[in-house]
C-alpha cells in the first residue's frame, strides 16, 4: 500500500499522551479537539481505510506567541520511532533567534523530514526579513516547509498572517526554496493557485474544509472558484493529498479527492508521487 497523508496532526494518540500528560492539555486546550484519545493502531487503521501508506505528523512550536507547543520535535521523533508508517516534521519558534540552528538540530540528529510553520497561530507575516535565516537553512537542508496557509480557526488568531500572497517574497526570493500552502489557502484559493502556477516551487495540499463535508467544500473549491482542468493540466505535480486527521477521517477527504474527476496519472501525483518528490531531498 502506497502514498501519502501530507497533512496530519497526531494529538490523539494514546500511547503518547501517557508518556507525556501534557500532551492531553495540547490536544483540548490548544488544538481544540475534543475525539477521545486513540491508540496508535487506530492511526494506522484510518491510513489503511483511506489506501494509504504513510503520514506526514505535525507540530507547532508556538512558545512566543501563545506559550505552549503542540508537541516538540522531540516528541515527533519519539513517536516516529513506534511506527515507520510515519514521517516527522519540525517545528521552530519563528521569533527564536536560534530557529535555524534548532531546525537542523531536528533534521540532521532527530531524523525529521521537513518544517510546519502556522503563522495565523504563530503571528508572523511570512515575507517578514526576519524569517530569511530560517528559510535559507531549510533551503540549504533540502526539506520542505508546509505553511499553514487561509482560513484560520484558532480563538485571537488573524487571518492577515495567512493570506497566500504573503508568501509570494519567499517564494521569489528562495527558488529552490520547497513551499507548501495547506488548506489550499481558502477561502483565497484563487490566489494560492495564481501562486502556485508563477513559482514551481509552491505547491498546495487538499487538507481544507470550513463547511459542510469533504466532497462539497473540495467539489466547491478545486471545480467552482478554480475549475478543475487548471489543477489537472497545469498544477499535477504541486497538489499534495492532506486530510487535516483527526478534525477529517482521513478516508472521507481521499474519497472526496478521488471523486472529483481527476485522471489516475494526476491522483498517483497526488497521493504518491509528489510527496515522495518533496520529502526526498530530507532523506
Amino acid at each position: 500500500m502506497k502514498g501519502y497523508d501530507f497533512h496530519t496532526h497526531p494529538v490523539l494518540v494514546r500511547e503518547m499522551t501517557a508518556r507525556h500528560p501534557e500532551l492531553v492539555a495540547a490536544a483540548r486546550e490548544q488544538f481544540y479537539i475534543g475525539n477521545t484519545f486513540q491508540p496508535l493502531e487506530t492511526f494506522h487503521l484510518e491510513l489503511d481505510a483511506a489506501g494509504l501508506g504513510k503520514a506526514v505528523i505535525l507540530p507547532i512550536d508556538a512558545t512566543t506567541s501563545r506559550g505552549y507547543r503542540v508537541y516538540s520535535n522531540e516528541q515527533i521523533a519519539e513517536l516516529c520511532g513506534l511506527s515507520d508508517r510515519l514521517v516527522g516534521f519540525a517545528s521552530v519558534d519563528p521569533h527564536n533567534s536560534a530557529a535555524p540552528d534548532l531546525l537542523e538540530h531536528a533534521i540532521r540528529e532527530l531524523g525529521l523530514r521537513g518544517l510546519k510553520l502556522a503563522p495565523p497561530m504563530q503571528e508572523f507575516f511570512p515575507d517578514d526579513a526576519k524569517l530569511h535565516g530560517l528559510y535559507r537553512r531549510a533551503q540549504e537542508l533540502g526539506i520542505p516547509i508546509l505553511f499553514h496557509a487561509g482560513m484560520s480557526w484558532e480563538p485571537g488568531s488573524r487571518l492577515k498572517y495567512g493570506h497566500p500572497l504573503r508568501f509570494e517574497d519567499v517564494a521569489a526570493e528562495f527558488p529552490k526554496l520547497r513551499i507548501v500552502l495547506a488548506h489550499l489557502a481558502w477561502p483565497w484559493v484563487v490566489d494560492a493557485v495564481a501562486l502556485a502556477l508563477k513559482y514551481p516551487n509552491v505547491s498546495l495540499d487538499t487538507s481544507a474544509l470550513y463547511f459542510d463535508n469533504p466532497r462539497d467544500f473540495l467539489t466547491f473549491a478545486m471545480k467552482h472558484q478554480v475549475p478543475l482542468t487548471v489543477f489537472e493540466r497545469s498544477l499535477r505535480r504541486q497538489l499534495l493529498f492532506g486530510s487535516n486527521y483527526p478534525r477529517v477521517e482521513i478516508k472521507n477527504m481521499a474519497r472526496a479527492v478521488r471523486g472529483l474527476g481527476f485522471s489516475e496519472e494526476c491522483l498517483e501525483l497526488i497521493f504518491h508521487g509528489n510527496a515522495e518528490a518533496l520529502l526526498g531531498g530530507g532523506r
